[in-house]
């Protein structure tokens, strides 16, 4: 008896050492699969994160048009986009439209080049040219407002540099003889007699309060319920205005004015100006700004004279300096349309930008 209940337990033993030895097979296996499992999971992870972050970063397209592919002059002053998301674009020869595939293009300007376009709420297009004065264009009927010494009750120059148009429709023209505004029926002309800095207005702005922003060789004016407030650079004051020959002005999201001048770039909250001279090389190099935009993101998107295009998102600066290996001329325009295509005048062609994404 003795024997076999030592035969059974030394069989016992034997079991139980060979269930360890299962089980301890079993557990490294299960683990070995775990870990295998784990760190497939972990990869799939990365590669979608990688994935992700590829998908979030824009593809950016850029297309050159010129005289090639239909357009009228390569040289481009003036850009405006209409309801239709038509291109109008004005040049050396007058003016062109482009609808995305079709070229249309205007002559009727007595050889004039057209440095401004803007487009009113009945979309009505108006025109300003250097020497031709002002040209409308309501469907197919043609307007045009020339200066006239004889008539007290007509635009103040043919020389027209810059159009805006104010929320109840009255029209505002930079001249090289001051400003002139257009409400449908009677003209009133604005010049240094009356408060204006500078007779030579090259830009204008009318922010959310209907303020108008006037930006001429002599600085910049506001004029606001019929009071005058300028601003001008001056060697003696660095907190102020960057330059005197304001060629472009944006407001900003905050509405806060942004300036474009030939000195640089100022931004002006109502109290304080910022000076912005070191965010960008042509900065920098003191390119004067000649264009400026906002898009619907607020970003703001600005022209230099020969050293690219960049864009402020609000944090950090993004420049373009080539397209397709070459260098972007001089930036005279710079237009938005509904599908946040960035369209660009420059004094060799037209530029589009899109965000593939």
């Amino acid at each position: 008896m003795f024997h076999l209940y030592y035969v059974n337990k030394t069989l016992m033993a034997s079991q139980k050492q060979a269930y360890d030895s299962i089980y301890m097979i079993l557990k490294y296996n299960m683990m070995k699969t775990l870990n295998f499992v784990l760190l497939i999971l972990i990869s799939m992870i990365n590669f979608s994160c990688e994935k992700n972050e590829v998908d979030d970063t824009p593809s950016l397209t850029w297309t050159k048009y010129t005289t090639n592919d239909g357009l009228s002059n390569n040289n481009i002053h003036a850009i405006a986009i209409d309801a239709s998301d038509n291109v109008w674009i004005g040049t050396n020869s007058g003016v062109s439209k482009f609808d995305g595939v079709n070229w249309t293009n205007y002559t009727g300007f007595g050889g004039s080049p057209v440095l401004a376009i803007a487009i009113d709420k009945e979309e009505v297009k108006w025109f300003g040219t250097h020497g031709e004065g002002i040209v409308s264009l309501n469907g197919t009927t043609w307007e045009y407002y020339k200066n006239d010494e004889s008539f007290s009750n007509c635009n103040v120059s043919n020389i027209i540099t810059s159009i805006a148009i104010d929320a109840i429709g009255n029209k505002w023209f930079g001249t090289i003889s001051g400003v002139a505004k257009y409400d449908g029926v009677h003209w009133t002309s604005y010049s240094t007699s009356d408060g204006l800095i500078d007779n030579s207005v090259t830009s204008i702005e009318i922010d959310k309060q209907g303020n108008k922003w006037f930006g001429t060789y002599g600085g910049v004016s506001k004029f606001a319920d019929n009071n005058w407030t300028n601003y001008s650079y001056s060697v003696n004051n660095t907190n102020g205005i960057a330059g005197n020959g304001v060629m472009s002005i944006v407001t900003d999201k905050k509405e806060n004015k942004w300036f474009g001048t030939l000195g640089g770039l100022s931004e002006f909250d109502g109290v304080n100006w910022t000076k912005h001279a070191t965010e960008t090389e042509w900065l920098v190099a003191g390119s004067p700004i000649l264009s400026a935009n906002i898009d619907t993101k607020g970003n703001l998107w600005f022209g230099s004279n020969g050293w690219g295009i960049s864009v402020f998102d609000g944090v950090k600066w993004t420049t373009y300096t080539k397209v397709n290996g070459l260098d972007i001329d001089p930036v005279h325009a710079i237009a938005i349309d509904s599908k946040g295509n960035k369209w660009f005048g420059t004094s060799t062609g037209l530029l589009k930008l899109t965000d593939d994404n």
